[in-house]
C-alpha cells in the first residue's frame, strides 16, 4: 500500500511499519531523496473529477444512492448485491427498499424481489443475497424506495452467476487490482476495467486509505468509505461488473496485524462489511478467506493475510537511504521464525485441504500482497551457501519491506514445498499492494533455481491510482524519457540480484488481466497513464502457462482427493465432483 495514509483534516499519520511501494523502492535503489520529501504529498483531489476540456465525462452520481449499487462474489446460484441510500429519506424508524432481479435490462420479467429493512445502525446501507438464478448467466438488478419527492429507483446494475460446479467452462477472465488514492490522477483505470470483457473484477484492498492517527471510530472508518466511493468512476464499474473484493492495510491502520486494539479492530471490520458486496461467514462474523469456484475449470482461493498474522518485525538497518531489515542481526533474523503466520492456523489448514482437494484443471490463490520476494542485497549466493560464514540462513539477507510474506518466510516456504511435495497441479497467484508490477515462479528456496521447482506462478499488479511521477520527481533535472531510462535501468539493476523474478514495472499504473482455459492460464499486464484523462490502457507484457507445466521439472502424478478431508470454502460455493487435472507438456512463457 502507498506509505501515505489519508491525512484527512490536517491530523498526523501514524507510521507503524513501512509497507513497500513505488515510492519507497525508488529511493530504496537510489533514485534520490525526494521520496522522504514527497511523503504526505496526497489529498488533494484535483483531477478526481475536474475533467480537462473534452475529456469524457464521468457517469452521473444519483443522489438517492450517493455511493452506487454493487454485486460481489459469483455464485452458481446467485451472489450479494449492495446499495446504501440517502439517509435523509429516514425519518426515523428506518425505511423499506425494495429490490429485484431480471433476466434484461428492462425488467418485463422479474425472477426474484423482495424487501429489505436498512437504517442508521448500518449507515443505511444493505445487503441482499440473491439466491435461485440460473447458472452461469447474466441478469440485472435494482433497488427502489418512497421518499417525499417520489419512487426513488436506482441505475440498473449487472450480477453474474457462476457456472454450475458440474460444467466445463471454457473460459474464466477476470481484471484485479489494488491501491486507489484520492490526490492529483484519474480514475480512468477503473473505467478501461468497466470497458474490459470479463467475468468480474478482484479487488485486493487499499481500497480506502485511512488515517492512522484519527480514523478509530466505527463513524471514522464510515466516512473515509463515503468519501472514497463518492467517486463516479468507482460506481460505474460495480454497477457493471461483480467485484471480489479482500480488505488490506489501507482499511485497517499501517501495518496492521493481529495484535492491532480493539475497540478499533472491529469497528473498521464492521465498516468494512457494510460497505462492500460481502456476505458474513455463519460460523465466523468477519472471516474474509473464501472461495468460489468456477464449474471444473478453476477454484478461486480468496486469502486474508492481514486480521490473524503475526506483529509486523520492523526494519533494523538504517544506514541506506530507507531502513531495511537485516537478517544478519537478530531482530532480522526473526522473520526466519517458524512459528510466525500470515495466515492463522485455521486458514492456513483451508488452503492445504483446497489445494490438495480441489478437482479443477486450475488452483488460484488471490491475496493482498506477494510472495514475490523482495530482496536488495543477497547473503545467499551460490558461493556463500558453498563455504556458509558463522550465522549463515538461507535466503538470508537485506530486505526492503517485510511487511509482506518475506516477514513470514517460514510459512511461505511451507506453502510452497506442500505444493511441491503434494504434487499439486497448476496453481496461479495474484495479489497486490505494493503499487509495483512484478512476474515470478515462486520456489521453496528462490536461491536454488536449479534445484528448487517453481511451484506456482504469481503475478502482482501495480496500483490504480498514481505515486507522484517517478520521472519528475526522482529525476527532475532530466529531460523525461531520459528519466524513464534511469527507472528502467533500476528495475534491471534489481532483475538481476533477484534472478527469480521475471518481470517488474516501476513505472506505470493499471491492473492485470487473468484468462484461463483448459489448458492456459494467460496474465496480461496493463498500464494506463493516470494523469491523462483521455488515456487507454494498453498491454505492457503477457505471460502465459501451459496447463500442466506445474509444479515445474517434477514427476507428478495427480493425486485422487480425498473426501473424508475436503470441504466446501464458503456457503453456497463448493468442489466439483470432477476427475483431477491430467498434465501436459509445455512451459511458462511471457511475451512483451
Amino acid at each position: 500500500m502507498a506509505a501515505d495514509h489519508d491525512a484527512g483534516a490536517g491530523e498526523p499519520t501514524d507510521t507503524k511499519g513501512p509497507s513497500l511501494n513505488r515510492r519507497m523502492f525508488l529511493g530504496m535503489v537510489g533514485a534520490g531523496g525526494a521520496a522522504a520529501a514527497t511523503a504526505g504529498a496526497v489529498g488533494s483531489v484535483s483531477g478526481w473529477l475536474d475533467l480537462p476540456a473534452g475529456a469524457t465525462p464521468p457517469p452521473a452520481v444519483d443522489p438517492a444512492y450517493p455511493h452506487g449499487i454493487a454485486s460481489g462474489d459469483p455464485r452458481p446460484d446467485g451472489t450479494v448485491i449492495w446499495a446504501r441510500v440517502e439517509p435523509a429519506a429516514d425519518k426515523g424508524s428506518g425505511m423499506d427498499v425494495h429490490w429485484e432481479v431480471a433476466a434484461d435490462d428492462t425488467f418485463a420479467a422479474v425472477l426474484q424481489s423482495g424487501d429489505v429493512h436498512t437504517d442508521a445502525t448500518t449507515d443505511h446501507t444493505l445487503h441482499v443475497t440473491v439466491t435461485g438464478l440460473a447458472s452461469d448467466g447474466w441478469f440485472h438488478y435494482r433497488f427502489s424506495y418512497v421518499s417525499d419527492a417520489g419512487t426513488q429507483t436506482s441505475r440498473v446494475g449487472r450480477l453474474r452467476t457462476a457456472p454450475p460446479l458440474d460444467s466445463s467452462p471454457d473460459r474464466l477472465r477476470f481484471t484485479f487490482c489494488s491501491c486507489q488514492q484520492i490526490n492529483p490522477s484519474f480514475y480512468n483505470a477503473h473505467a478501461a476495467m468497466a470497458a474490459e470483457d470479463i467475468d468480474f473484477v478482484v479487488h485486493y484492498g487499499d481500497y480506502i486509505y485511512v488515517n492512522d492517527g484519527g480514523t478509530v471510530s466505527v463513524d471514522d472508518y464510515r466516512g473515509v468509505y463515503k468519501r472514497f466511493k463518492a467517486n463516479p468512476y468507482l460506481q460505474e464499474l460495480h454497477r457493471v461488473y461483480p467485484m471480489v473484493v479482500m480488505w488490506d492495510d489501507g482499511e485497517f491502520v499501517n501495518g496492521v496485524d493481529s495484535t492491532m486494539p480493539e475497540p478499533r479492530f472491529s469497528n473498521a471490520k464492521q465498516a468494512w462489511f457494510e460497505y462492500q458486496p460481502v456476505d458474513h461467514h455463519p460460523d465466523e462474523t468477519y472471516r474474509t478467506y473464501r472461495e468460489i469456484v468456477w464449474g471444473d475449470l478453476l477454484t478461486f482461493l480468496m486469502l486474508d493475510v492481514r486480521q490473524y498474522r503475526s506483529v509486523y518485525i520492523g526494519t533494523n538497518d538504517d544506514t541506506t537511504l530507507l531502513p531495511t531489515t537485516d537478517t544478519k542481526l537478530p531482530s532480522g533474523a526473526a522473520i526466519f521464525d517458524a512459528d510466525r503466520t500470515a495466515l492463522g492456523a485455521a486458514q492456513k489448514a483451508w488452503v492445504k485441504d483446497r489445494l490438495a482437494n480441489s478437482t479443477q484443471t486450475w488452483r488460484h490463490i488471490g491475496h493482498g500482497y506477494p510472495f514475490v520476494p523482495l530482496r536488495l542485497e543477497d547473503y545467499d549466493t551460490p558461493a556463500i551457501r558453498k563455504d556458509p560464514p558463522p550465522g549463515f540462513h538461507v535466503n538470508g539477507g537485506k530486505y526492503v519491506s517485510t511487511e509482506d510474506w518475506d516477514g513470514y518466510w517460514a510459512e511461505r516456504k511451507e506453502l510452497m514445498d506442500f505444493i511441491v511435495e503434494q504434487c499439486v497441479p497448476n496453481v496461479i497467484a495474484t495479489s497486490g499492494q505494493t503499487h509495483i508490477a512484478f512476474g515470478a515462479g515462486i520456489r521453496p528456496d528462490y536461491d536454488d533455481l536449479e534445484q528448487s521447482p517453481v511451484a506456482l506462478w504469481e503475478f502482482t499488479c501495480s496500483s490504480l491510482t498514481a505515486d507522484p511521477d517517478p520521472r519528475s520527481q526522482y529525476f527532475p533535472t532530466l529531460p523525461a524519457a531520459d528519466a524513464e531510462t534511469a527507472i528502467h535501468s533500476l528495475e534491471k539493476a534489481f532483475l538481476e540480484g533477484n534472478p527469480s523474478i521475471s518481470y517488474m514495472d516501476l513505472l506505470n499504473q493499471g491492473y492485470g488481466v487473468i484468462t484461463v482455459t483448459p489448458t492456459e492460464a494467460r496474465c496480461d499486464f496493463k498500464i494506463i497513464d493516470t494523469f491523462d484523462a483521455n488515456a487507454v490502457a494498453s498491454t505492457k507484457k503477457t505471460f502465459k502457462i501451459a496447463a500442466g507445466a506445474l509444479p515445474e521439472a517434477t514427476s507428478c502424478e495427480p493425486k485422487t482427493p480425498d473426501p473424508a478431508t475436503s470441504t466446501p470454502g464458503s456457503p453456497g460455493t463448493g468442489v466439483a465432483p470432477a476427475d483431477g487435472a491430467q498434465p501436459i507438456p509445455g512451459t511458462a512463457t511471457f511475451t512483451g
